[in-house]
């Protein structure tokens, strides 16, 4: 069956079936429901790749994240995908684990197979070949990154402000021995995050030591060793900053194989917010961000690009939210940072933190 099987039956032009079909304007009411009766008579489905030839667009779009293991970007990915499917597109969506060749092919890939437009979620602070695309005019935003461009859109956390309040909920229990867990700093999160803890402790005049600044790559295995590392230090830390939940994660299990009570004898904090960190055994406090709303609201900015709505950069900074719940005890401090929870004190098993969903 062909659109001039179609067009034959109704006793219309083809032209009029292929405007029914791509939901042209200006087609009779009493022409578009003959024609649209007769399609779902015969089960027709118009070829997609002349349809994409004709209208010059795919109507698909590329998404290309850094980890789709971690909880945070499966949780960003549910949140594109509804919206673009609710514009009527479909999403090819790619993982890099952080490697730059990967995200290079994945994007010579795409391009290839001619999305409509780009959400890159797996971006480093400088990207000559994203930011050359963007120059070029090619439909694109990020999400949960950033970089200097004036052809970028983008959707972010502020960062660096939700690591400052993490930093002063920490301070304001007690804490001025702070270690933090880092995530790349090729990348404006773990960047951005680092430099909110340095500039806390300054700004009480604490000196930030080198020696309490470790990586975790972003990863709950890495994590797990930098932790161990910590605790080797003389004297040892009282409160971990993990530079997300993963990595606090990490750091809770290797706390647990040490026979160490959270948070009696170490504090720790995180910074997402995944469903993970409020599972009960977890209750991991963390800075919270509007994952599955970052989805939706990138998709919205592409498709401004896509349809040449608008040509002027736009970049959506969201506030995070402290979420105060039983890794580092105490309760919220004065100013309202968020819902805190009353102080637990738990013994974890590490098999209990590998297995969270049991």
């Amino acid at each position: 069956m062909t659109i001039k099987d179609i067009a034959s039956r109704c006793g219309v032009s083809v032209a009029t079936v292929s405007r029914v079909l791509n939901r042209f304007p200006h087609v009779h009411p009493a022409l578009r429901a003959r024609v649209e009766r007769e399609i779902r008579r015969v089960g027709f489905r118009p070829n997609g790749v002349a349809r994409s030839l004709v209208l010059k667009k795919t109507r698909t779009i590329g998404v290309v994240v850094a980890d789709i293991t971690n909880p945070f970007y499966s949780e960003i990915a549910r949140g594109i995908e509804d919206q673009v499917r609710a514009h009527g597109y479909t999403s090819v969506l790619c993982s890099t684990d952080n490697l730059p060749k990967r995200q290079l092919e994945y994007l010579q890939t795409l391009l290839e197979k001619r999305v409509d437009g780009l959400i890159l979620g797996s971006v480093r602070r400088r990207e000559p070949e994203v930011a050359a695309l963007a120059h070029n005019g090619f439909a694109m935003v990020l999400v949960n990154r950033s970089f200097r461009s004036p052809h970028v859109d983008s959707v972010v956390v502020d960062n660096y402000a939700g690591a400052r309040r993490l930093m002063e909920y920490l301070v304001g229990l007690g804490h001025r021995l702070i270690a933090h867990i880092r995530g790349p700093l090729q990348f404006s999160t773990g960047y951005d995050r680092y430099r909110g803890y340095r500039d806390s402790l300054r700004a009480r005049g604490l000196t930030p030591d080198p020696r309490y600044v470790v990586s975790g790559a972003f990863r709950r295995e890495d994590a797990v060793v930098a932790t161990r590392r910590l605790l080797e230090l003389r004297p040892r830390p009282t409160a971990i900053f993990a530079g997300n939940d993963l990595m606090a994660l990490g750091a809770l299990e290797a706390l647990a194989e040490a026979g160490l009570r959270i948070p009696a004898d170490m504090a720790v904090v995180g910074f997402d917010d995944v469903e993970l960190a409020s599972y009960w055994g977890i209750r991991l406090t963390t800075m919270s961000q509007r994952i599955y709303e970052m989805g939706r609201l990138a998709v919205d900015l592409l498709m401004e690009r896509i349809e040449k709505r608008r040509r002027e950069r736009r970049a959506i900074i969201l506030q995070p939210e402290l979420v105060i719940r039983g890794s580092c005890g105490g309760q919220p401090i004065s100013g309202g940072l968020g819902q805190g929870s009353l102080p637990l004190e738990t013994h974890l098993d590490r098999a209990q933190l590998r297995r969270p969903q049991g």
